[in-house]
């Protein structure tokens, strides 16, 4: 009898924990995204047009320099975590930490010199120095956070997360006030601020995961054979994503590249949600893909699209005011491209969804594939609609092109079912 009530006891107090901890990893998104909208409207009465142009231009680049800076191992230890001994979790993610410290050094001034030739021979009109440097260290130092940020997920260690997460949001927004609203820095302001806080988190990680130089190159040799694939996927996710703002800036219309960067800057806060959402529940995806549990794989996704689904409506319906609130009165127009923008929200969703199922699986190559084949047909999608809707045409290309990829992942999967079922079978003889 006092046995079963001991059980009960410890169920109840495993799942109170539980909450506790989804709901600090959900409150730390949260957080951080009303701090950025109850800041955006000081942001907007101090930024230019050509402000927003140059931070979104250069920022639009993320989504293909990480993966080059990164190289996905990240996501290996993630990917791993559940699969080997805990003693070994340290030594793993001290070659993880030391890798991204000596490969992101190489590295980004590798992309720098690339990047300089590129814009050179575009002739992109926007000032290279010192916006790309900047934009690419902030790069390179926020790899730290989110390693860290992925070990506190793993460990189920919810206050550290959250602490370090709004520690993040705070510091870059009392930077932004410094530089951006009492010295008038505008662009150069902003991303300095983005930058410092970066530098500054970076080193409060590194030092919380307490690791050694050290790396293990048996380690580190699958780490990048898992990693490669899925750097490659994710750099052609800069074409999803990041190739309509290179396309839209031969445009040379500065006032709605302006508003395009407003429109995609305050439809992303609602990924802030997706993303807390996806974040709360990654160890539970990989994990139940780890156990080959179908039915709580969908559960799981059918969950966080139903969320989100209702955020959207309402941002949909009251676009335009939220966004005359959150300009200052400055960029209401982008209320339109805003509108269309914020649909992409469940479309990227269900993206990220089938390529973290996917990749978890251990099919990255198949994930990679899907990405090319996604790309050349956004590709074409990108420049019919650019060319006869510009922004607005754009705007939608954004909310279509991750649910190309959502289909085209949909089908593979299907095709992979037997070998899935086979893998399954071998891991249980």
């Amino acid at each position: 009898m006092f046995e079963k009530i001991k059980s009960v006891k410890t169920v109840l107090k495993n799942n109170i924990n539980r909450v506790e901890n989804l709901s600090l990893y959900l409150l730390a998104s949260i957080l951080s995204g009303i701090i950025g909208v109850f800041f955006n409207p000081f942001l907007a009465a101090n930024l230019s047009s050509l402000d927003y142009s140059i931070i979104g231009y250069f920022g639009s680049f993320a989504p293909l320099f990480t993966p080059i800076l990164n190289f996905s191992l990240i996501s290996y230890y993630v990917r791993k975590y559940f699969k080997i001994a805990p003693e070994k979790r340290q030594e793993t993610l001290n070659t993880i930490v030391s890798t991204l410290i000596i490969w992101g050094a190489i590295s980004s001034v590798l992309i720098v010199v690339l990047f300089f030739i590129y814009t050179s021979l575009n002739k992109v009109e926007l000032p290279f120095y010192p916006f790309a440097i900047m934009s690419i260290a902030q790069l390179v130092f926020n790899n730290f956070l989110l390693i860290y940020q992925v070990n506190c997920r793993m460990q189920a260690d919810a206050k550290r997360y959250f602490k370090i997460t709004m520690a993040a949001s705070l510091l870059t927004v009392l930077f932004s006030v410094f530089l951006v609203i009492i010295f008038k820095y505008g662009a150069v302001g902003r991303m300095s601020a983005t930058l410092a806080s970066s530098i500054i988190i970076a080193f409060i990680s590194i030092k919380r995961i307490k690791f050694k130089l050290t790396i293990n190159f048996n380690i580190l040799k699958e780490a990048i054979s898992f990693g490669w694939p899925v750097s490659i996927s994710y750099i052609i996710q800069y074409f999803l994503f990041g190739i309509d703002i290179s396309l839209l800036e031969r445009l040379n219309d500065v006032t709605n590249m302006g508003l395009y960067v407003v429109a995609v800057t305050i439809a992303g806060y609602l990924s802030i949600l997706y993303t807390g959402l996806a974040q709360t529940f990654e160890p539970d995806l990989y994990k139940a893909v780890s156990q080959y549990d179908y039915k709580k794989i969908i559960r799981i996704v059918v969950l966080i699209t139903t969320i989100l689904i209702p955020f959207v409506l309402v941002f949909t319906l009251l676009a335009k005011p939220v966004i005359a609130i959150l300009t200052y009165n400055r960029y209401t127009e982008a209320y339109q491209m805003a509108r269309v923008l914020s649909l992409g929200v469940i479309s990227t969703y269900l993206m990220v969804a089938i390529e973290g199922i996917i990749n978890a699986f251990g099919y990255t190559k198949t994930a990679m594939m899907n990405k090319v084949i996604s790309a050349i047909l956004v590709l074409i999608l990108y420049n019919h609609l650019i060319n006869n809707y510009q922004f607005i045409g754009a705007a939608w290309g954004r909310v279509m092109a991750p649910f190309i990829v959502f289909i085209i992942g949909l089908l593979s999967l299907f095709f992979l079912k037997p070998k899935i079922t086979r893998m399954r079978y071998a891991e249980k003889n």
